[in-house]
């Protein structure tokens, strides 16, 4: 299954600039996704993080693997979920192995480990050149 920005915008309720995932190129509902994204140099974010040498920031790669967790959790759940809006419980054992730079396509993953009761845990990892750059545990749950 393959979703560009118009139909992931669908699932979740992030806009530009604050929307971090581009595409989703595969999806198993209730278990994985993967998608891309690529962080223009023009990010409002770099323009700070660091001017003579800019690097996307960690939490930002983090906040496009919530997205992509969510993307997951919506398309996997739609016919409960519809009209909640995500909320992320915690962040967990976020590790930064490789540091992202504008323009550099990232491969993010997605994977479901755990539900109840509209909780939902998720692991996730983002690839820079094939080579882990940040995996995360995330939790999160929906606001009715």
């Amino acid at each position: 299954m393959f979703m560009n920005k118009e139909e992931i915008k669908k699932y979740l309720p992030h806009r530009e600039p604050f929307l971090f995932v581009d595409t989703v190129t595969n999806l198993n509902n209730e278990k994985n996704i993967e998608g891309t994204v690529t962080f223009p140099s023009n990010s409002f974010f770099l323009e700070g993080h660091f001017p003579e040498r800019p690097i996307v920031p960690g939490v930002i790669i983090v906040e496009s693997l919530a997205q992509l967790g969510g993307i997951l959790i919506y398309k996997s759940f739609e016919k409960d979920l519809i009209g909640k809006d995500p909320a992320l419980i915690a962040i967990e054992a976020a590790k930064f192995k490789k540091p992202t730079l504008p323009e550099e396509k990232l491969i993010i993953k997605a994977e479901l480990v755990k539900s109840k009761l509209n909780i939902f845990k998720i692991y996730a990892e983002a690839y820079n050149d094939d080579i882990l750059a940040v995996s995360s545990n995330i939790t999160a749950t929906v606001l009715a």
